[in-house]
C-alpha cells in the first residue's frame, strides 16, 4: 500500500443564522489528525502500538473567518484556517509472523465559536489548551488501543479462509474508530472548559460577565482506502450542520451554520489506449468489448509477449484475417484452440461478425470471454 498525497480545503460557512440578531462574529479553530505509519508503529507482537498521531492546528482566533457575518450570507475560510496538504501511509503491523500493512486515517476537527467579550489573548490561550489536551488525548487513545488479541484474530481468520490483511485491517480499523469516536465525545467538553478557564487578565471582569460562545464542534474521519479512491474530480464532501443540539430541533437553535468543503487525493487520471496493431502471426484471444443496443462483439483482445494487453476492434480484425498474415484463436476449457472466423449475418448481410469454428464446444467461444483492457489507468500530479 503505497504513501498517498492528501489536500483538505474547507471552503466556506453558510450562516443561516448567527447568535447575534443581525451580524455575527464567529471564528474558526481547525485541527487536523493524522494516524498512520509515519509517527504510529508497532513491534513485531506488541500488546500496543508506538508513537502518537500527527496534529496540526489553523492559526488565530478572533477574526479568522476574515470580519462578520449576516443572515444567509456566505463567509469564505481564508486557506490558512481551512486548507491543508498531508500525506497517508498505513500502519505496519507484525503479528503471529504476518506484516499487514493497515490504512491509515485522516480526522478533520473545527470547532465554531461565537466572539463575545473575551479578549484576544484569552481567546488565543484557550485555542492553544484546546490543542493541548486534545494532542494529549489523542497520544493517550492510541497508546490504549490493545493488539494483545490480533495475532490470535489473525490465525483464527486464516483458519476461516480469510487473508491476514484483511483481518488485521478490520480490527485496527474498528479500534481507530474508537478513537475518533473518543475525541468527538471528549471535544465538546474540552472546547467548553478552555473557554472558561483561560480568560486574560485585566480584563477578567468583563469577560466572565459576557464570555465568548461555543457554537459547535464538527469531526469528521477518512480511511486512507476513502482518499485513495478519490481525485481532483472526485472529491469526498464536508457538509456538516453546526447548531446547538440541545435546543431539540434544529430550527430552535439560537445559531445555525452549515460548514462546507472537500477532501481529496491531488491527482488526476488519464487513459492510455493499449496497442491496436500486432505483427504477423497467430494471436490468441482472451477478452472481448461489446457494444450497441443489441451489444455484439465491437472488440477483441489478448497479451503481447511481454505481458502487456493488446486491443483491436472487430473491423481491423476482419481485416487481417482476409490479409491472410494473422490468424486468431480461443483456447477452450479442454486446451483445445477454436479459430476465429468472419461469419455471414443471415438476417443483416452487411454486418458479419466474429465467431469461433466449430470444436467440442457448440457454442462460440468468443462469446464466453471476459472483457478485454482496452486502455490503461494512470495518475500523476493535479495542481
Amino acid at each position: 500500500m503505497a504513501t498517498i498525497p492528501v489536500r483538505l480545503r474547507l471552503e466556506k460557512l453558510f450562516c443561516y443564522h448567527g447568535a447575534d440578531e443581525s451580524d455575527s462574529e464567529p471564528y474558526l479553530w481547525t485541527v487536523v489528525v493524522t494516524l498512520d505509519g509515519r509517527t504510529i508503529t508497532h513491534r513485531p507482537d506488541a500488546p500496543s502500538l508506538d508513537g502518537a498521531p500527527g496534529v496540526w492546528s489553523s492559526p488565530g482566533s478572533h477574526g479568522s473567518l476574515g470580519g462578520p457575518v449576516g443572515i444567509g450570507e456566505n463567509r469564505t475560510v481564508p486557506a490558512a484556517v481551512g486548507h491543508h496538504d498531508t500525506t497517508l501511509e498505513p500502519i505496519v503491523i507484525t503479528a503471529a509472523g504476518h506484516r499487514v500493512e493497515v490504512p491509515g486515517r485522516l480526522v478533520l476537527v473545527a470547532i465554531l465559536l461565537e466572539e463575545d467579550m473575551t479578549s484576544d489573548e484569552g481567546a488565543e490561550a484557550a485555542h492553544g489548551k484546546v490543542v493541548d489536551l486534545l494532542r494529549t488525548e489523542l497520544a493517550e487513545a492510541v497508546a490504549d488501543l490493545d493488539l494483545d488479541g490480533v495475532g490470535a484474530k489473525i490465525l483464527r481468520g486464516l483458519a476461516a479462509g480469510r487473508t491476514a490483511q484483511d483481518v488485521a485491517t478490520e480490527y485496527l480499523q474498528q479500534r481507530m474508530k474508537r478513537v475518533v469516536d473518543r475525541l468527538n465525545r471528549y471535544a465538546q467538553d474540552v472546547a467548553i472548559a478552555a473557554i472558561v478557564r483561560e480568560l486574560s487578565f485585566p480584563a477578567a471582569v468583563i469577560e466572565a460577565s459576557d464570555p465568548d460562545d461555543f457554537q459547535g464542534i464538527v469531526v469528521r474521519s477518512w480511511s486512507q482506502d476513502e482518499i485513495a479512491a478519490s481525485d481532483t474530480h472526485r472529491r469526498l464532501a464536508v457538509d456538516e450542520l453546526i447548531y446547538d443540539h440541545g435546543a431539540g430541533h434544529r430550527e430552535a437553535s439560537t445559531y445555525n451554520y452549515a460548514l462546507h468543503g472537500h477532501v481529496w487525493q491531488p491527482i488526476e487520471e488519464y487513459w492510455v489506449p493499449v496497442a491496436d496493431t500486432l505483427p504477423p502471426g497467430r494471436w490468441q484471444v482472451t477478452g472481448i468489448q461489446r457494444a450497441g443496443r443489441k451489444p455484439f462483439i465491437s472488440t477483441v483482445g489478448g497479451t503481447l509477449p511481454d505481458g502487456s494487453p493488446w486491443a483491436m476492434s472487430k473491423s481491423r480484425v476482419m481485416d487481417l484475417l482476409r490479409a491472410g498474415r494473422h490468424t486468431f484463436f480461443v483456447r477452450g476449457e479442454t486446451g483445445t484452440e477454436a479459430d476465429v472466423v468472419t461469419t455471414e449475418n443471415e438476417d443483416n448481410p452487411y454486418f458479419p461478425y466474429l465467431a469461433t469454428v466449430a470444436d467440442a464446444d457448440p457454442t462460440n467461444n468468443l462469446s464466453k470471454l471476459p472483457p478485454c483492457t482496452v486502455a490503461i489507468r494512470h495518475t500523476r500530479p493535479a495542481p
